[in-house]
């Protein structure tokens, strides 16, 4: 029995050396022609792209925020001025199912504040 399993194994490892190799060109010919371009879904309304392969499509968005405020200090040792900054990035998905449209928003908010 184990020599059945050791002949096999040797058998199948003379098949995977005996694959033909297949130049880098064709490869990245037969990977770019495989990729299709990322379509706008206008159903889901603006910014939306259909992710390759399925139903969903994605919205990536976010925002960029900084400030500088004067305020009047209570104390003398209080600072009177400084940088208040903020960002966001949100991913929006939306994929159809048979009970209506499933929607998955993922929102990373980040906030700031430097005297």
């Amino acid at each position: 029995m184990a020599s059945n399993l050791l002949s096999i194994g040797v058998l199948a490892l003379a098949v995977l050396a005996q694959s033909v190799p297949v130049p880098a060109a064709e490869l990245l010919a037969r990977n770019a022609a495989a990729v299709e371009p990322n379509r706008a879904c206008t159903s889901q309304g603006a910014g939306f792209f259909s992710i390759p392969g399925s139903e969903t499509c994605l919205r990536v968005s976010g925002r960029v925020r900084s400030d500088y405020r004067v305020v009047q200090p209570r104390t003398r040792s209080e600072g009177s001025s400084g940088f208040r900054t903020g960002a966001r990035v949100q991913l929006d998905a939306r994929t159809p199912t048979p009970y209506g449209t499933l929607r998955t928003v993922v929102r990373y908010d980040t906030r700031g504040m430097r005297n």
